[in-house]
């Protein structure tokens, strides 16, 4: 969904956008229904706020033993959108401020909620996931689940290089 710059009214408005065209679902497998709020309002003739909150159940996997994890994400975020030019002399180091972060410079004068919308799902996805916090994973010469499964594999003269710090571990 797009909004004209000149459509914003001065008072705050809220959307909830109930389709899904813009969501990733390419990159991130998600389970229905995903929930988008976003409340909308001009500052000053060239500046706007914007607040929204996005939720919706991802289907990962385990980092450790690939097992499939539902997990309900939520976001919140806040814009102040602005049809200034981002003016800034020195352009070779720059430390942004959380104001600047949360600063969007159009080039043209049409908010793209799907735009947004899109970047808090990317941003909603945690890098790490586990199934439980003592997943040991799975073992690296069988495979087997280690958190359901008992294997006989032996890691007494394992070629690793990292067997000499098992040793020093027991000693």
């Amino acid at each position: 969904m797009k909004l004209a710059f000149a459509e914003i009214p001065q008072k705050k408005i809220l959307y909830s956008l109930g389709e899904t065209g813009w969501f990733p679902a390419a990159e991130i497998a998600f389970r229905p229904p995903v929930q988008a709020e976003i409340e909308i309002g001009k500052k000053t003739s060239t500046t706007v706020f914007l607040k929204g909150r996005l939720q919706f159940t991802a289907l990962l996997q385990c980092d450790r033993c690939a097992a499939p994890v539902e997990r309900l994400l939520q976001e919140e975020f806040e814009y102040t959108i602005t049809l200034e030019e981002y003016n800034n002399p020195e352009l070779s180091e720059l430390e942004c401020s959380e104001e600047d972060c949360n600063t969007l410079y159009l080039t043209e004068p049409v908010i793209d909620f799907g735009a947004i919308l899109r970047e808090q799902a990317f941003l909603a996805v945690p890098k790490r996931t586990l199934c439980s916090e003592d997943c040991r994973g799975l073992c690296p010469i069988c495979g087997a689940v280690l958190k359901s499964e008992n294997c006989g594999c032996s890691t007494a003269g394992s070629n690793s290089p990292f067997a000499v710090l098992e040793r020093l571990r027991k000693a």
